[in-house]
């Protein structure tokens, strides 16, 4: 009797076995297995730097209503899985099979990190998505097909050099009016790329009339898709046609399917969303004017790495609006911050390139002149890191501090949780620096303000402190924009025709001077400096060429409120620090 009971229970189990398969296809962990690109996606991912830094988010604990363990990893039973797939609500026709259950549990249980950092990443990218498949009437659902293409990367690249968030080939993108030259890969572009993927997506649609077949064809091409139909004798649904189909295609429906449940049901697994430091809110700006990232990252105090993962698809950090416009994504505090210093962007930009070739002609047309610019942030660059402590000292700021580590002010404050634009004597800084310059580095902590101004003197123009002789004159071979102050007791006649003959002093100099920036002041007598204002100025970049000066204090010293502007030719006053 109990021979009988066991043949008849291992019936019913390869009748089971039989019905998954007809719907499956096959042993799921293999066709996982042969997702190659699926695979490598989710472990390039983890190589972004803004994906290796995301946190926790603080409504972790809010959202795991079901009280789990931190570490604790939840299964469930194969009716479960199937039960919540049929409660999604969705136009296509999701399914669940062996082959979708090997899937789940690839991101729900093998890849738990990657899946809360995608989490993260699609509060970013996923309403730029929505957008644009509702504004095309087409399922919301489709956003996830690009965690199957890209893991929400967008500087993935297959093995056979499809790029970007949608995985497009250089031949599709080009149909689909992607922009791909030296400087530019609209592939790369959230907006622009998601845009041609829907266009792609509904082509595909309209030539088979199923989204699943649309959906392998995106992958495969629409050529292998007939020919899976033609050798299925007709059929007309992926399942049907599934054994037809190359090897990696067959797991692409599956993947997204997973997909589609392990972000429906991410708490029931206790995954959820990482905070990744990419700006949620950005803005646009109008780019009508050749530009590099670094005058942007300077005027603005960003990182040029935080410009770049904002604008993937300028491959040289190089925006080559000569003949056309480009748009420019920015976090949107800093877009409005754009339009208010553009001119001064624009100077900075120019001048830098004047200071590393004095020929430079910015109306000539003939070629992008893209130089590594003086003053750039030569650390913020791939390579082994060291890391260095620096304790603030009297008379220190932020850009003094950023301007001799050579690294941006941005990563400054973000690597020491440094939120306004102040830092108190005695903090302690963590700094990373080119692990084979970790040795010059240490050194600046142990160096008096003179010395550390002597040690900016040779690339950033700065003037050694000097004990000054009442009775010496100015040099002669000075060349500063700049008025010396007279003593408070000359009659005001004279200190006007002195004023006078400064700035016509200065108009000459400027004219004659084959320089980008204006040298440093020379100190008065009376320890105050006077600076004169030039075209494309702004307190800040002025602020940048007195270590120990702030633009509150310059604001404070000339009676400046609010956000009163300044200009060329003005008269600032500058403290002695």
């Amino acid at each position: 009797m109990k021979g009988h009971i066991s043949i008849l229970i291992f019936v019913c189990l390869c009748l089971s076995f039989s019905a998954f398969g007809q719907t499956g296809g096959g042993k799921g962990g293999e066709e996982v297995r042969k997702s190659g690109e699926i695979l490598n996606n989710l472990d390039t991912l983890m190589t972004l730097w803004y994906v290796k830094s995301a946190r926790p988010a603080k409504s972790r604990n809010s959202e795991n209503i079901y009280h789990y363990k931190p570490d604790e990893v939840p299964s469930f039973s194969d009716s479960v899985y199937a039960k919540r797939i049929r409660m999604i609500q969705s136009p296509l026709p999701l399914a669940y099979n062996e082959t979708v259950r090997a899937f789940i549990d690839l991101y729900a249980n093998r890849k738990r990190d990657q899946v809360e950092k995608m989490l993260g990443l699609s509060e970013i990218y996923f309403p730029i998505f929505e957008e644009t498949l509702d504004r095309n009437r087409m399922p919301l659902e489709l956003k996830y097909l690009s965690i199957v293409e890209s893991a929400l990367n967008t500087r993935a690249e297959s093995r056979v050099h499809a790029t970007g968030l949608w995985q497009f080939m250089y031949s599709t993108a080009n149909l689909y009016n992607l922009d791909i030259n030296s400087f530019v890969d609209e592939r790369k572009d959230p907006l622009k790329a998601s845009e041609a993927a829907a266009l792609l997506l509904k082509d595909l649609h309209n030539i088979f009339g199923d989204w699943f077949l649309a959906i392998a064809a995106y992958n495969c091409g629409p050529g292998n898709v007939n020919k899976a139909i033609r050798r299925s004798g007709g059929k007309r649904t992926f399942w049907e046609i599934y054994p037809y189909l190359p090897a990696e295609t067959r797991g692409y429906v599956p993947a997204f399917i997973a997909v589609a449940y392990v972000f429906h049901y991410h708490r029931e697994h206790n995954l959820y969303p990482q905070e990744v430091t990419l700006p949620k809110f950005v803005d646009t700006v109008i780019i009508n004017r050749e530009l590099d990232f670094q005058p942007i990252a300077k005027v603005l105090d960003m990182s040029v790495e935080e410009i770049r993962d904002l604008n993937p698809q300028y491959t040289r950090d190089i925006i080559p609006a000569r003949e056309t416009t480009y748009t420019l994504r920015l976090p949107a505090a800093k877009a409005s911050a754009f339009t208010v210093y553009k001119d001064s962007i624009y100077h900075t930009y120019a001048a830098m390139l004047k200071a590393q070739n004095p020929n430079y002609n910015p109306n000539d047309s003939s070629g992008i002149a893209h130089v590594t610019l003086k003053g750039a942030h030569s650390n913020e660059s791939y390579g082994p890191k060291a890391i260095v402590k620096y304790t603030v000292k009297s008379g220190d700021n932020l850009p003094f501090i950023a301007s001799l580590f050579d690294v941006s002010v941005y990563n400054l404050k973000r690597w020491n949780h440094v939120r306004g634009h102040k830092v108190g004597v005695g903090k302690k800084l963590t700094i990373d620096v080119p692990a084979d310059k970790a040795k010059y580095y240490r050194k600046i902590n142990t160096m008096t303000m003179l010395q550390k101004k002597r040690e900016l003197s040779g690339h950033r123009d700065y003037e050694p402190e000097k004990k000054e002789d009442k009775t010496a004159k100015t040099d002669d071979k000075d060349t500063t924009a700049v008025a010396e102050a007279k003593p408070v007791k000359e009659k005001k006649t004279a200190v006007k025709k002195d004023r006078k003959a400064a700035e016509k002093q200065t108009v000459e100099k400027k004219e004659t001077a084959d320089k980008a920036d204006v040298d440093p002041p020379v100190k008065t007598k009376a320890g105050i400096k006077y600076y004169v204002v030039q075209k494309g100025d702004t307190l800040w970049s002025i602020a940048q060429r007195f270590p120990g000066t702030t633009v509150d204090e310059i604001k404070k010293a000339n009676g400046l409120r609010g956000n009163q502007k300044i200009q060329p030719g003005q008269k600032i006053k500058i403290l002695k620090g």
